[in-house]
């Protein structure tokens, strides 16, 4: 009897004919017999239940093969009998056991076939419906208690397979019994054990971190780290952040990696640069595949940092001008404070909690996360410039040679870049103690890079410390270079070492800027409106529109009014600003007024917003209350004044006035 033929009599019952065709069914599929059936009873297996039992489910059998399967369920009657529920069952060819952070099992995944569909999935997803749906071919598993059934089948199958460990990000791994590995996105290790697997790439990661055909030569490596520093600093700089990303997790570099960069100045041609070291995009060679787009949802993007442990990162692009709109920096601004502050704190991005408020693992910075912006949110705080690496792009300022890579030369580093990426990883992996390595390659960089430092930042104070060590550690990414090249660490790093030092230069006076901006904000506002009072360029109202003197405590002059000249009641120049003692109390102005008022000072500190962007920092600088009842206008209020409906700023009154 052929296999066929079995197939299509499994629905007669009682299963007659099953040991006739198991020998022909074992060797059709390789003498695999780990689902072989386990007799009831003696004599003919014929007069026996069909398949195996389902362990946990009292009364069902199966039988589950890659091509075909049954599911049979114990009838019920006088006459024993079992009833066919289903003419499939889900076929496991592997039990994946998920590592966790501490080496231990954390959960259970398995390769399920079904019909024409196989698919990986997770114990906890075949739990719901929803973890059911991507199988076309699984007619009848609508409810609850066959699905349960399922699992049984599923779970059952599993416990005869060997244990594959399976972990959730690439890069470098302790597994119990490999040791140290690097897993890439493909699910390919260093070493190449075959015995681990990793879960969650996005196919278009996977596909680009394939191996090429080729491995480049030690000529054509060297010659394209020549090239790349021929044509811009910048993009060594990258190369460097690059290499020194995959050693990020035998130790790590607590900093962000930023390119403020005007359009087409060749920033993401910089960024992908380090990113040619493990990824190749295809089947077209550009654009580059990023971590994320930074329009993407702040939850996709730290759930792409988290699994790309030990890859160069790229997040790709903040898409901001001047005139963007107050939502779209605060939501730029805050993307921003999740990736760079955990990195910079090397902390979880965002905590987690099971349904019971236990600490479950959350989502981390696995690498030194690189940001292209075009650019960054004016409001900024300096505390995540203090804990990032910032150099700066023009289009034709010679950082990055944008038309080079655009005419080809780009795609000449594919083959040398993957190599390089693959000999970096194989040099951290013969090393008896990276961290010692590392840590010297840091020393180097940052003597080489220290001397220009000082030239142009003699006393560079507290706040860039920090900043001048993470550059420095991640120059010594081209130490990394170096090794696997046969070439001077000290020659790349002199490439980059003194337009580095000015980028940091214009970084701490940027940060400078940022603190006073920030520290002087709210006075600077108080100093402009008291002016503008006493001078009758603004007058107050109160909270029904009537022009009258509404403070308590305060002079008709620093209200910005004076008497009609018939003496019949208040009259004042310029915009109104209204007195709301019930919200506050609170002085109520429009942003246009207030920042017609704040140019017109020609005070640096606040004359320097667009209309969109000044209710953040305003904000920011606590100068104004917050909107607590609409999280998409936190910074304005609708207030009614008389008849109007006015969306208005609400400053503190104590900014203008001592009470």
């Amino acid at each position: 009897m052929t296999v066929e033929t079995l197939a299509g009599d499994v629905s007669a019952a009682p299963y007659a004919g099953y040991a006739r065709g198991r020998e022909a069914e074992q060797l059709a599929h390789g003498g695999r017999d780990h689902l072989a059936p386990v007799p009831d009873g003696e004599g003919d297996p014929g007069d026996g239940p069909p398949g195996r039992p389902v362990i946990g489910s009292a009364g069902w059998y199966y039988e589950a093969h890659e091509d075909h399967g049954t599911v049979w369920k114990a009838s019920r009657g006088k006459e024993a009998g079992w009833d066919v529920v289903l003419d499939w069952a889900p076929y496991v060819s592997e039990r994946l056991v998920l590592i966790g952070e501490d080496g231990k099992s954390a959960g259970r995944y398995y390769t399920i076939t079904i019909g024409a569909d196989t698919l990986t999935k997770s114990l906890s997803d075949l739990r719901t419906a929803d973890g059911w749906n991507d199988f076309s071919d699984d007619s009848g598993a609508a409810s609850r208690a066959i699905r349960e059934v399922l699992i049984n089948i599923i779970t059952d199958q599993g416990k005869r397979l060997p244990r594959t460990p399976v972990v959730a990000h690439t890069g470098w791994h302790r597994l119990p019994v490999a040791g140290l590995t690097y897993v890439y996105a493909d699910g390919r290790s260093y070493p190449s054990t075959g015995s681990v697997r990793v879960i969650g790439a996005p196919e278009p990661l996977r596909q680009a971190a394939a191996p090429l055909e080729r491995t480049a030569t030690d000529e054509e490596c060297r010659r394209a780290v020549d090239d790349i520093a021929t044509h811009g600093w910048a993009s060594l700089m990258t190369l460097a952040v690059g290499a020194r990303s995959l050693a990020y997790s035998l130790r790590p570099v607590s900093a962000a990696f930023v390119l403020d960069a005007s359009p087409n100045s060749g920033k993401t041609s910089a960024a992908n640069t380090a990113r040619s070291l493990l990824l190749t995009s295809r089947p077209h060679a550009w654009p580059p595949v990023p971590t994320k787009g930074m329009s993407s949802t702040a939850t996709d993007i730290e759930c792409a940092l988290d699994f790309e442990g030990d890859i160069p990162t790229l997040l790709d692009d903040i898409p901001l001008t001047r005139a963007s709109s107050a939502a779209q920096m605060r939501d730029m601004e805050k993307k921003l404070e999740l990736v760079i502050r955990a990195a910079g704190n090397a902390t979880e991005i965002k905590g987690r909690r099971n349904r019971d408020l236990t600490a479950r693992p959350a989502n981390r910075i696995r690498s030194i996360p690189v940001i292209a912006a075009q650019m960054l949110p004016p409001t900024m705080q300096e505390s995540l410039y203090r804990r990032s690496v910032v150099i700066y792009l023009s289009r034709d300022g010679g950082e990055v040679d944008w038309r080079w890579y655009k005419s080809g030369g780009g795609q000449s580093l594919t083959v040398p870049l993957r190599t390089l990426g693959d000999r970096i990883i194989a040099h951290l992996h013969a090393l008896p103690d990276a961290d010692s390595y590392l840590a010297e390659l840091e020393k180097q960089a940052h003597e080489r890079l220290s001397p220009h430092v000082d030239a142009v930042l003699p006393e560079p104070g507290d706040t860039m410390d920090g900043v001048i060590t993470a550059a420095a550690a991640m120059l010594s990414g081209l130490g990394l270079v170096a090794a696997v090249t046969g070439t001077s660490m000290s020659d790349l790093v002199d490439v980059v070492a003194a337009p580095l030092a000015a980028s940091l230069a214009r970084q701490a006076a940027c940060m400078d800027a940022q603190s006073t901006a920030q520290d002087g904000v709210a006075t600077a506002v108080g100093e402009v409106l008291r002016r503008a009072f006493s001078r009758g360029r603004l007058h107050i109202r109160d909270e029904k529109g009537v022009v009258r003197p509404a403070v308590s405590g305060q002079v008709e002059q620093d209200q910005g009014l004076v008497r009609k000249r018939d003496g019949s009641g208040w009259e004042g120049k310029g915009p109104a600003a209204y007195w709301l003692p019930q919200r506050g109390p609170a002085l109520g102005i429009t942003t246009k007024n207030l920042n017609m008022l704040l140019k017109a000072s020609g005070d640096s500190r606040v004359n320097c917003y667009v209309d969109r962007s000044l209710p953040d920092a305003l904000l920011q600088a606590d100068a104004i209350l917050r909107n607590n009842s609409q999280k998409d206008r936190i910074a304005s209020h609708r207030v009614r004044v008389g008849t109007e409906n006015l969306r208005l700023l609400l400053l503190k009154p104590d900014l203008i006035w001592d009470f």
